[in-house]
């Protein structure tokens, strides 16, 4: 199977179904303390939603498994520390809705930019560790 030219339906904006075009989209971030699993609960809904390209998927591997954290890993620092440090922003639809979803730092250092990213957002959803 080629999976370079493989796109999910849902990737981008416009190949979103045609069912929630009217409606505004969600923007809500995820917060919680360090390792909690932010990154990889984001990377799961875009996953799920198909909302991920097949070669990028590929391209998440570490140790020979799929890191669904790295999905929302832009800066090479936070590729090579396991860290966010920069709020991520993804695009998720499915056929109800469209969601734009930003992955905040865990680490007290920076707060600021959780926190410039929450001022923004419509909902929060909080990962408490159990």
């Amino acid at each position: 199977m080629n999976t370079t030219n493989s796109i999910a339906t849902g990737a981008y904006p416009s190949s979103a179904s045609g069912h929630n075009n009217h409606i505004s989209a969600l923007k809500f971030i995820t917060c919680g303390s360090v390792d909690d699993g932010k990154s990889t609960l984001i990377g799961r809904l875009l996953v799920d939603s198909k909302a991920v390209l097949q070669d990028h998927l590929a391209g998440v591997q570490r140790q020979g498994e799929t890191d669904l954290a790295l999905l929302t890993d832009g800066l090479s620092a936070e590729r090579e520390q396991g860290i966010t440090i920069d709020v991520a922003y993804r695009y998720f639809a499915t056929e109800e809705r469209k969601f734009i979803i930003g992955d905040a730092p865990g680490h007290e250092q920076y707060t600021r930019n959780m926190v410039t990213a929450a001022s923004s957002a419509d909902a929060a959803v909080v990962l408490v560790d159990a």
